[in-house]
């Protein structure tokens, strides 16, 4: 016979007095996500600072300096379109524009780089500045938002070459362009919490660079950039859907080449992704903030 314990009354009341076991998300909460938004707007001046030391350090000792910035995507977006708009005459379908497929490719294309690079870098960062953390405590979200706000301007610069390139032939931008500033940083957002996954496991296993390297590629190829998703089965179609930049690249494609405002449904999806991304991203860098210093 099974006694109750002194206060309980019931025997099944024993049962509700043990302490449950703790969820396997409990240590994901949303305050780590607030704790990193706060260190980067408590320490904005130096998080500037980190931003500025980057984009010179890029071109450290070359003639033409942040100059560069300007050239790479002013070449890149006439490669493009005087390989695939003049000499092999590319276009998408219903769409006589000649430069159709050349602004498809480069509306895709610049906002993957900058993803790519937010993530690529990331893989590092702790790594790199490894002389800094030992020799300064500072809050470690900057070095990863530092490599954000760095590209997020490297990409202002290109696209504005690239919008340049938009009026000259003729595609004047409407309202639905006022959208695009929303799905920027709800992309850098996505991109910034994938940085702090990969720049913390990077530090505890050194292969994980490597591996973004490799998944950066397939990622590439698994996003609607150079082509087009209605020419696949409907299969591989439904798992791109799963591909959170899938979502993102629709939004950019729909904005610049039919001058359609994203739908809510759209919007929801890349605003849950980046939520997401950021939460889990804040969590891991939390629960293991303090063995980066001993690690590097």
């Amino acid at each position: 016979m099974v006694r109750p314990l002194p206060g309980t009354g019931h025997p099944d009341q024993a049962s509700c007095l043990a302490p449950r076991p703790p969820s396997p998300l409990h240590w994901m909460t949303p305050s780590h996500l607030q704790a990193a938004i706060k260190n980067l707007v408590g320490h904005r001046d130096l998080l500037v600072h980190f931003v500025a030391r980057d984009l010179k350090s890029r071109y450290a000792g070359s003639f033409m300096g942040i100059v560069w910035n300007v050239v790479h995507p002013l070449v890149m977006i006439t490669i493009y379109t005087l390989v695939f708009s003049r000499i092999m005459q590319a276009r998408l379908p219903g769409m006589p524009d000649v430069y159709s497929y050349s602004i498809y490719l480069c509306a895709g294309l610049l906002p993957w780089n900058a993803f790519a690079e937010v993530v690529s870098r990331s893989a590092t960062v702790f790594l790199d500045q490894a002389w800094l953390l030992k020799k300064i405590r500072i809050p470690k979200t900057l070095l990863s938002g530092s490599i954000v706000l760095s590209s997020a301007i490297n990409f202002l610069i290109g696209f504005s070459i690239f919008f340049l390139f938009l009026l000259l032939t003729g595609h004047v931008p409407n309202r639905a362009y006022l959208i695009l500033p929303l799905l920027l940083v709800l992309q850098f957002a996505f991109a910034f919490g994938l940085g702090l996954m990969v720049s913390v496991l990077n530090v505890f296993l050194r292969d994980i660079s490597q591996l973004v390297g490799i998944g950066l590629q397939f990622w590439f190829w698994l996003t609607p950039i150079v082509y087009l998703e209605e020419v696949l089965p409907d299969g591989i179609r439904r798992l791109l859907r799963l591909n959170p930049m899938t979502h993102f690249l629709r939004g950019y494609h729909g904005v610049i080449l039919d001058g359609l405002v994203p739908s809510w449904s759209l919007l929801g999806t890349t605003a849950l992704a980046a939520l997401m991304s950021l939460a889990i991203g804040s969590a891991i860098f939390f629960r293991l903030k303090d063995e980066i210093a001993d690690e590097v």
